[in-house]
């Protein structure tokens, strides 16, 4: 089973005449990176929620956020008195020190930060870490779902085209042993013309010949395509953390086919080493979304 790294799920857990909701949202990353946001007197929990989606997530931009619906929030919420009351004697006094004119009123105090706070400070906090594992464990298997049924189809799409490069690979090999008894025919034909007249040194020839064969066979290429095609397969078959090996073996497949490509003087063969080159760049489109 293979995965993408986009994902999107919701889970809820009630709490006390409320509930604790987690939205868990992933896209593509290079590595695996977390930006949480957590309710006011609740960012203790940020390392424990990281730590539960570690779990089943391991590659991604994971943006997480935890909320309070509006009855917890109206049951469990309220002015902080104590701590507008040490801001309201404190302005007071430093204005006094200072010789600052004008008076601190109600909209002042209420704009500072935690101006509002819990007035119920008694729920266990056995009870509310109990709540926010089910509400991330929750999003997190409906994000998960979605991850590998995203990596089902993008695998369906790269066994598409990774069965056109071995459908490319499999016609350059009925065309490469007659393109290449073309090639040294060609060139025969035109060293005998411009040498015409004069004395062929046969020994010299089959050198040439030597070096020529060795200059347009391709088999060795071939050969790695094949062995890379298979290996390819079997990874994405095998699933887990495929990204990075599969991303390899595409490079290796475009080293040989451009290799191939450069050797090769046939038509046909330039055009199916093109077509290899363009199935290969649509699967490490796709590989890039994968974990």
């Amino acid at each position: 089973m293979i995965y993408s790294m986009t994902g999107y799920g919701r889970g809820k857990a009630d709490i006390d005449c409320g509930a604790i909701m987690t939205e868990i949202r992933t896209v593509n990353h290079r590595f695996i990176d977390f930006s949480i946001k957590l309710p006011n007197g609740m960012n203790q929990y940020q390392s424990f929620v990281e730590k539960i989606v570690r779990t089943k997530i391991r590659r991604g931009r994971v943006y997480i956020k935890l909320s309070l619906d509006s009855n917890f929030v109206a049951r469990h919420s309220g002015i902080n008195k104590t701590l507008l009351k040490g801001f309201y004697r404190e302005i007071n006094e430093f204005a006094s020190a200072e010789g600052i004119p004008g008076e601190v009123d109600i909209a002042t105090l209420l704009s500072f930060p935690d101006a509002f706070g819990s007035t119920e400070p008694g729920i266990p906090c056995g009870k509310i870490k109990k709540a926010v594992k089910e509400s991330v464990d929750k999003a997190l298997d409906e994000c998960v779902r979605m991850r590998e049924k995203e990596g089902s189809i993008l695998q369906g799409d790269m066994d598409r085209n990774l069965k056109k490069i071995g459908k490319s690979i499999d016609g350059i090999k009925k065309i490469a042993p007659e393109a290449i008894k073309k090639v040294f025919s060609r060139s025969k034909k035109r060293i005998k013309k411009m040498l015409s007249g004069s004395k062929i040194d046969e020994k010299r020839w089959l050198t040439e010949i030597a070096i020529m064969s060795d200059k347009a066979d391709f088999s060795e290429e071939l050969v790695r395509l094949d062995s890379h095609v298979v290996q390819f397969g079997h990874e994405l078959e095998k699933g887990g953390q495929v990204a990075k090996k599969l991303t390899f073996i595409l490079q290796e497949i475009h080293r040989e086919v451009t290799t191939m490509g450069n050797k090769a003087s046939d038509t046909k063969i330039i055009n199916k080493c093109m077509n290899i080159k363009e199935y290969t760049e649509r699967i490490r489109e796709q590989v890039q979304n994968l974990e």
